[in-house]
């Protein structure tokens, strides 16, 4: 559910402004309204720290050596990672970091340069610039050319081409002769003398690679402070935070104003800690659903849905619905059809399990959310008869097969279904949101015009017959539509809403059809499974690298399946939660979250390494 917020202005000491802000944020609650917070000095400085440590996370996470035991003999003789907390502060390490990076850019940037020097020098062998130039202060020039093999270039008066090698594609020539014959001369495809000989260039490389791996091994040991780098950028981002804070109160004489948004729960809190620190404090309700955030509190077993969301990175407006609950339910329901395989539901199972066992960072809400999916497959799966796209299965899985889920007809007139049913709940959720107003009734008509989109659907695509009472709910449907959409004193100005009805209802009738995906998807996961298989089995009877060639088949080909469902799944599972039923239901994830002025880095931390 979406909690409700409470406006909230608080207004303090001027000269205490650090101490309530620094209350503030040990409390917690406060989704601060900002105020041209990104001009503030302060604030820019703040937000470089975090930048900068953000960055160096990402360089020290990427400059972590495998876990071998030639690696652990050496963090066991390192000094960095013994080194004692109060030596070195965090600070310190990300300033090392930083210039370390940059160095490492600068050296690879170099390293590049050196290699194209020397893949471009190399077909002329070993030789010096400085014997060229001495050869032109005597009056004979060179010039080096690399033209392809077909195309040589032409003679000229009174110097010579001589070639010094040859590959497939191109020829090393160098044009010797008279200094001002060779300096006049067209010469294609030439190659500029070097300022460096080849040996020399050779020289360089074997010291920039030599830098390179000494600062990538420094790196590596500054990686293991990696996690007490983390929680310093965490107190770099509460300090921006806090600044941010700062800059977005308000001086007004001798007081500073601070405003914000608050969960209304947590108001007689704040009341409390208002009157303990002497601050004063004024409540109203919110009157911008646009500009309050939106805070979601669920029941423990729908919290796992969470992590997709902000993976999608959609939040409901906070005067709009959550819809956590449907979502969990229906997605689970569309994961299992679209994958459709308790073969590769018990693949994401164990997988999901390794995951938890070898990753500890990994979030507990994701490792539910995938059993949870993982189990519906293997359910859905086994219910169809589906596992691994084997044709023949064992009596055992046979016994578990529901014969009405293998015939393609009733999945297709299930999908359609689920549809309609989807799309209900949308529109009767409306119906009690608005039960007080017109909006109700209108919400009734567009129950009865999905549903005669649905048996239109069955018509056209099943071949079943149309019953006559669907005529009658399409006729009840489009009268209280029209009737109660608009109020008639506005239908003068809004008359456009009615004119787009027969598009909404054809809208209306491609929506419930587009749930046919679930069957389509799912097949095609099944028949691309059975073809692998086939494959399989047809090399597999030539002996033992047959049978080898067989087995790298069907991992690579269900691997592929496996990727291709998950992508089926944020394709269509996705879409038709997020975009069917949420229009339907009048969503737009036009919120933004609520995020609480509040501490996130350890108290502890002061700055010392760990």
């Amino acid at each position: 559910m979406i909690v409700p917020m409470k406006r909230v202005t608080l207004v303090s000491a001027r000269g205490d402004q650090t101490a309530t802000l620094e209350t503030l944020q040990e409390v917690g609650v406060v989704h601060l309204v900002e105020a041209g917070t990104s001009a503030a000095e302060a604030v820019s400085a703040s937000r470089a720290r975090v930048e900068t440590a953000r960055h160096a996370v990402g360089v020290l996470a990427a400059a972590v050596p495998p876990p071998t035991r030639a690696a652990r003999a050496a963090e066991s003789d390192d000094p960095v990672s013994n080194a004692p907390t109060d030596e070195r502060s965090f600070e310190d390490v990300v300033d090392e970091v930083e210039r370390l990076a940059s160095r490492l850019e600068d050296l690879k940037r170099t390293h590049d340069e050196l290699e194209r020097q020397r893949h471009r020098l190399a077909p002329f062998g070993a030789f010096d610039p400085a014997d060229v130039h001495r050869l032109h202060a005597q009056g004979i020039g060179v010039r080096l050319a690399r033209p392809p093999v077909g195309r040589p270039p032409g003679g000229v008066a009174g110097a010579s081409w001589v070639e010094l090698a040859r590959d497939r594609h191109h020829l090393a020539l160098a044009l010797v002769g008279r200094r001002d014959v060779v300096e006049a001369a067209e010469v294609p495809d030439e190659v500029p003398l070097p300022s460096d000989a080849p040996a020399d260039v050779e020289r360089e490389l074997e010291a920039v690679d030599l830098a390179l791996r000494s600062t990538r091994e420094r790196l590596a040991a500054l990686s293991r402070l990696c996690s007490g780098v983390e929680r310093w950028l965490h107190r770099c981002e509460d300090e921006l935070r806090f600044e941010q804070a700062r800059a977005a109160m308000e001086d007004v004489g001798a007081v500073s104003v601070l405003r914000g948004y608050a969960p209304a729960d947590e108001v007689p809190g704040l009341r409390s800690l208002a009157r303990e620190r002497g601050w004063g404090l004024w409540v109203a309700d919110v009157e911008d659903d646009a500009a309050a955030p939106t805070l979601i509190r669920n029941p423990r077993w729908v919290r796992p849905i969470a992590p997709l969301f902000s993976f999608l990175g959609v939040v409901p407006g906070y005067g709009q619905v959550d819809i956590s609950v449907p979502f969990l339910i229906f997605f689970g329901l569309f994961f299992a059809m679209i994958v459709g395989d308790a073969g590769y539901g018990a693949v994401f199972l164990v997988l999901t399990e390794l995951v938890r066992r070898r990753w500890q960072a990994a979030s507990p809400r994701v490792i539910t959310l995938m059993r949870m999916l993982s189990v519906g497959t293997i359910a859905w799966g086994l219910a169809s008869g589906n596992v691994f796209g084997m044709e023949a299965l064992p009596s055992a899985l046979l016994a578990l097969r529901l014969e009405w889920l293998t015939d393609e007809r009733n999945l297709m007139a299930l999908a359609f279904t689920i549809g309609v049913v989807h799309l209900t709940l949308a529109h009767a959720w409306n119906v009690v949101r608005f039960i007080n107003t017109q909006r109700a009734l209108v919400e009734v008509g567009w129950i009865a015009t999905t549903w005669t989109m649905y048996f239109l659907a069955r018509e056209l695509v099943l071949g079943d017959a149309f019953p006559p009472f669907a005529w009658a709910l399409l006729a009840v449907g489009v009268f209280l539509i029209v009737t109660f959409i608009t109020p008639w004193r506005r239908l003068r100005h809004e008359w456009f809403t009615h004119a787009m009805l027969p598009l909404n209802l054809v809208s209306n009738f491609v929506d419930v059809v587009s749930y046919v995906r679930l069957f389509a998807v799912g097949a095609a996961t099944f028949a691309v499974a059975e073809s692998f298989n086939q494959l399989a089995a047809s090399i597999g009877l030539g002996g033992v690298l047959g049978g080898l060639v067989s087995a790298l088949v069907l991992f690579l080909g269900h691997t592929l399946n496996v990727l291709l469902a998950a992508m089926g799944v944020l394709v269509h599972g996705v879409r038709l939660n997020t975009l069917e039923f949420a229009s339907h239901l009048g969503l737009s994830w036009t919120g933004q979250p609520y995020r609480p002025f509040a501490r996130t880095a350890p108290a502890d931390l002061e700055g010392g390494t760990s």
